[in-house]
């Protein structure tokens, strides 16, 4: 069968994928999209519980840790205002909710319906149900894709946008970093991220469900890495909530490298002395006993999991607390223990960490520096940012990026 030809392939029909398919075939350019599923954009309608945060008030490439400079880079090739307008050309209103950017709808499927609109032009050949499994610069020049139906694809350029390995049953299962591994790009090690965190205590299985704020510090090997604060929840498998998925890139890698990794929690992140407030909750309440003492402060379930962690009985009398048990009882308030012993893996990831090398990557152009023709965006590569609206912005930046670079060629 001969390949069928385009201006430009694009595989992945995911956020950085559909954004450049939107700008390409507002230009005219014939396009062909592959995408695995039986319909593009599913993770999109899963961001954000279905709110799809797409962006963020304050954009700034340091939230993506060591891929800042590639992505300040990309952010001065396609600044967050041309993104925030490339949406309301198609239509998108957006508002805001401390920070973070929404479609005004709250409903993903907003975002979702804007970027196919331009997908279903009669330049635009959407191809779903099949999957790229060879990826190979053809001899005439341009780039010949084979699908898994048996059918060959040819173009002068095609935009790699297959995402990362995490949520698999959304179709981002790897199969991106696996395609250009096997073309030559260097991949490194990857990481579930924004993903929950499995730990090791006594007290999980008794706090499934209870929820406090909290301020967390992880550290590695005995040294602070990175500090976190928000809305906690139990689980009988470890903790979740935002503040730990911020912390997941981090302790992930850690436990991949065999280091020690612990989660230290302030119980109490609104009170700066815990000792002179535990003295001063003592003194006004001398006769009660130390559960009675916890009471009012935190559910009932963790009052007990911090009397066992400091040692203390449930039954002891407050006022006859001696200097030493009140240390134990502050520690175990500011600094709960947790060994963290691994993640919820990429199946319940939000976000991969690593992926296609940025050293290979011209970030001006999102253009491989080692194929010609070769483009590449989105969440296949070695860059990841927080909770936020960080990693959906940076695909569609990067997608725009590559379809502004294809058109000039």
């Amino acid at each position: 069968m001969k390949p069928s030809q385009s201006d430009c392939i694009i595989l992945g029909g995911g956020a950085a994928g559909l954004a450049a398919c939107a700008a390409l075939s507002r230009a005219g350019l014939h396009i062909t999209v592959v995408e695995k599923l039986d319909r593009v954009g599913k993770k999109i309608m899963a961001a954000g519980n279905g709110r799809c945060n797409l962006s963020n008030a304050d954009m700034n490439p340091a939230c993506y840790g060591k891929a800042a400079t590639f992505v300040s880079r990309v952010f001065e090739a396609t600044p967050p205002d041309e993104v925030n307008a490339f949406f309301a050309s198609l239509g998108l209103m957006t508002a805001q909710e401390e920070g973070r950017i929404y479609p005004r709808t709250m409903m993903a499927s907003s975002v979702l319906d804007v970027l196919r609109r331009p997908c279903e032009q009669d330049n635009v050949h959407l191809m779903t149900g099949c999957e790229a499994v060879s990826l190979a610069p053809s001899r005439r020049g341009g780039w010949s894709v084979q699908l898994s139906t048996g059918e060959g694809l040819f173009a002068p350029t095609v935009l790699c946008a297959l995402g990362g390995s995490a949520a698999p049953h959304l179709g981002t299962d790897g199969a991106g970093t696996r395609l250009l591994g096997m073309l030559g790009h260097s991949i490194t090690p990857l990481y579930p991220a924004l993903v929950q965190l499995k730990c090791n205590h006594c007290a999980l299985r008794s706090l499934k469900g209870v929820r406090v704020p909290a301020r967390l510090t992880l550290e590695i090997d005995g040294a602070s890495a990175a500090q976190e604060t928000g809305e906690l929840l139990f689980a009988d498998y470890g903790v979740s909530g935002v503040c730990v998925f911020q912390l997941s890139r981090y302790a992930a890698k850690a436990i991949d490298e065999k280091r020690r990794v612990r989660l230290l929690i302030h119980l109490l992140p609104e009170i700066p002395d815990v000792s002179a407030w535990l003295d001063a909750r003592i003194a006004a309440m001398q006769e009660s006993d130390a559960l009675s003492l916890m009471t009012g402060v935190f559910p009932r379930l963790l009052t007990q999991a911090i009397l066992k962690q400091a040692g203390c009985s449930p039954e002891s009398i407050a006022m006859r607390m001696n200097r030493a048990a009140r240390l134990a009882l502050a520690e175990a308030i500011s600094a709960f223990p947790l060994d963290v012993t691994g993640t919820q893996g990429f199946k319940n990831a939000q976000v991969t960490a690593g992926g296609v090398s940025l050293d290979e990557v011209d970030p001006q152009t999102m253009a491989s520096k080692r194929f010609s023709g070769l483009y590449l965006a989105g969440e296949l590569l070695d860059a990841d940012g927080p909770c936020g609206g960080y990693n959906l912005h940076f695909a569609f930046a990067s997608g725009l990026t590559a379809a502004k670079a294809i058109l000039t060629r």
